[in-house]
């Protein structure tokens, strides 16, 4: 199923391409712009042996790698890019995704479609559907050839937004100055307890301040975004029912699980280096809302060039404090499954798990590039793993699991 999903989607890529070159040639015979073409994507391959887990790439994704089971699902996808020019005042460039998506199949996405405006050679204006940058190479998630690693632990949900962004260049010193602004409104779907949670129409207001000098880039980051929409699905329906009916506490709980018209604020600092042989990065980031424990993660990462092959090395880590509001009814035979219901409610926005990661990457040509890698988790409550056992554990008498993912990939960009 994976790959016939994977292959329809090689030929949805090329017939987009093919219409795009034929209107590029057209545009030739008119002398109007001229067009670029490009693509990227990757053949990963998932294995772990963790009984009750399934891991997924990230939480847009409702499949991935199942105990004992080669995966192609977490990290397998296809991208095209299409950019046009007139003059030097007018861009156009468009980028379409054939992942994995919320609903299990391939379908492709359209994750970028925008006109730039280059006010001038310093300062810029795009409207359309952008990339949400809010984490270094948050706008470069998903072509693997140009991390370093065969997925980021950090990313900002959802991905992309339908809104206008404006960036300012800046010589400083030795260096330069960016700064960049954005508004609009969020596209994606998330998943969630049973039906998908749809961002789009959230409302998104950020901005980044980013300094780079000499291999050095530093980067603070700050954003927040208003959800329209409340989790859908009988099951979350029945929970709050039960809980304005029941509890004592249901009141504040079913206030602290709702999403409609939430705020939720997102800020980030990150210090990367990447010269000669040497790169890496560390970044610290935080999530807060009202109502809710903060989320901090820290990543870390480096890697070393030795010829054709680049060992690499990432710790990560992400908290957050598990302050569960109690129901206030007894734990009795009728109520037990009540109150854990509203335990486990609360531990979606509760995220506590860490990695150790080791991997190497092996350029095998132009544009092509093999990784391998293995990453020891540990977690509570995690993120990028379902773990049906965990789950069935009261919170409460949770304690610390671990996993073991071994995974492959083919990167290449053209």
């Amino acid at each position: 199923m994976l790959m016939r999903d994977f292959a329809r989607s090689c030929v949805w890529s090329c017939a987009v391409v093919g219409s795009l070159l034929a209107g590029g040639a057209r545009a030739e015979e008119g002398e109007v712009a001229p067009i670029k073409f490009s693509g990227f994507g990757t053949l990963g391959a998932s294995y772990q042996r963790t009984p009750g887990v399934v891991f997924r790439r990230d939480i847009a994704q409702p499949k991935g790698a199942r105990s004992g089971q080669l995966s192609f699902e977490p990290d397998s996808m296809l991208g095209i890019q299409a950019s046009a020019w007139s003059g030097q005042l007018v861009e156009a460039s468009l980028q379409a995704v054939s992942r994995q998506t919320v609903t299990g199949n391939y379908d492709p996405q359209l994750t970028w479609g925008y006109l730039k405006l280059n006010l001038d050679e310093a300062a810029s204006v795009r409207v359309g559907r952008l990339g949400v940058e809010m984490y270094m190479q948050g706008d470069s998630a998903e072509i693997g050839y140009a991390n370093l690693l065969i997925r980021q632990p950090v990313l900002f949900y959802p991905r992309s937004h339908d809104g206008i962004d404006a960036e300012v260049t800046h010589p400083l010193g030795a260096g330069t100055l960016r700064v960049k602004g954005m508004f609009g409104y969020v596209q994606g779907k998330l998943v969630t307890y049973s039906e998908p949670y749809d961002c789009g129409g959230s409302r998104l207001r950020g901005g980044l301040a980013e300094y780079a000098q000499d291999g050095w880039t530093v980067r603070v980051a700050d954003a927040s975004l208003h959800l329209a929409h409340e989790i859908p699905g009988v099951q979350i329906d029945a929970l709050r029912q039960a809980l304005l009916s029941f509890a004592p506490n249901g009141a504040a709980i079913v206030n602290r699980l709702a999403m409609q018209g939430r705020q939720m604020g997102y800020r980030s600092f990150s210090v990367a280096y990447d010269s000669g042989p040497l790169q890496g990065l560390v970044s610290y980031n935080q999530l807060s809302s009202p109502g809710w424990s903060s989320q901090e993660s820290m990543f870390f990462q480096t890697g070393y060039r030795l010829g054709k092959v680049t060992p690499y090395l990432a710790l990560s880590d992400t908290r957050t404090p598990q302050d569960h509001i109690p129901t206030g009814l007894p734990n009795l035979p009728l109520t037990a499954v009540l109150n854990q219901g509203a335990a486990h409610a609360q531990t979606v926005t509760q995220v506590n798990q860490s990695a150790l990661t080791l991997g190497a990457r092996y350029e095998l040509g132009r544009n092509l590039a093999l990784k391998a890698q293995v990453d020891r988790i540990r977690y509570i409550t995690p993120l990028s793993i379902n773990d049906s056992l965990q789950s069935s554990i009261p919170v409460d008498s949770r304690g610390y699991k671990a996993m073991t993912l071994y995974s492959v990939a083919l990167d290449f960009v053209f």
